[in-house]
């Protein structure tokens, strides 16, 4: 059972926050009694009718997809395998998807970024800190994504479920509209046969996050990384179940 600290960053409110809010609470037990039809409604197809661009997003739950069946980390490799993009967008600071600095951001997102770089995606961070608070984090997450469309025709943005609804509302406030897309058409994505095999790299790159954390040499704010051994722990986690697996 996850302690009140670590279901916090779970759900990426920050231990600052002093309480969970109901809504991302109410989701969260969504995707744990019914994450079939959770994973579904967070994964959204957007377009703009001028530029024809295409954005989808994808909510995340984080560390869970690699101990929950029903929303696996192969359910989020289906869909970045199947959507057909040119861009994968992670929650991952900029400067760390820049500089290389693969295993930063939630536990997850290396994983994605790693698996989109060996299909041959353009991958780009677009998290940002907490200065101005949740929103202003939002705000600034948008930002940055801004800064990335214009060298889009079809992108994916990977974020955690909570991010889900509040870029669809920036989005469709830059003249995107939401496209229809049946729950079928939707689980078939979901549920397209993969193979079980993680990206190159990426247990390089979950080992290189420890050894900064470890050293110190990772963001010490603490809405950021409110608890450095829980990042290790998760990262740790992964990497046994990559050893579980013959990597």
């Amino acid at each position: 059972m996850l302690g009140f600290g670590a279901l916090a960053i779970a759900l990426g409110v920050g231990a600052f926050t002093g309480r969970i809010p109901v809504r991302p609470m109410m989701t969260f037990i969504q995707f744990k009694l019914n994450p079939t039809k959770a994973r579904v409604q967070h994964l959204v197809q957007l377009k703009h009718s001028e530029t024809g661009q295409v954005i989808f997003l994808i909510g995340t739950t984080h560390q869970y997809h690699f101990t929950d069946d029903a929303y696996s980390i192969w359910h989020v490799k289906a869909v970045v395998e199947g959507l057909g993009v040119d861009t994968v967008m992670v929650e991952m600071m900029p400067d760390a998807v820049d500089d290389g600095r693969f295993g930063e951001g939630p536990v997850e997102m290396p994983f994605i970024a790693l698996q989109a770089r060996q299909q041959g995606l353009a991958v780009r961070g677009i998290d940002a800190n907490w200065d101005g608070g949740w929103r202003g984090r939002q705000d600034n997450m948008f930002h940055n994504v801004q800064q990335v469309l214009p060298d889009v025709k079809r992108g994916l943005i990977a974020s955690g479920f909570m991010h889900v609804r509040q870029f669809e509302e920036q989005f469709t406030g830059i003249g995107f509209e939401r496209v229809p897309w049946s729950d079928a058409q939707r689980q078939r994505l979901f549920e397209r046969h993969v193979a079980e095999t993680w990206p190159a790299g990426l247990a390089q790159a979950l080992q290189a996050a420890i050894v900064r954390a470890q050293a110190g040499n990772m963001d010490t704010d603490p809405t950021r990384a409110a608890d450095m051994d829980w990042f290790i722990s998760v990262r740790r986690d992964v990497l046994r179940a990559m050893g579980e697996t013959g990597f």
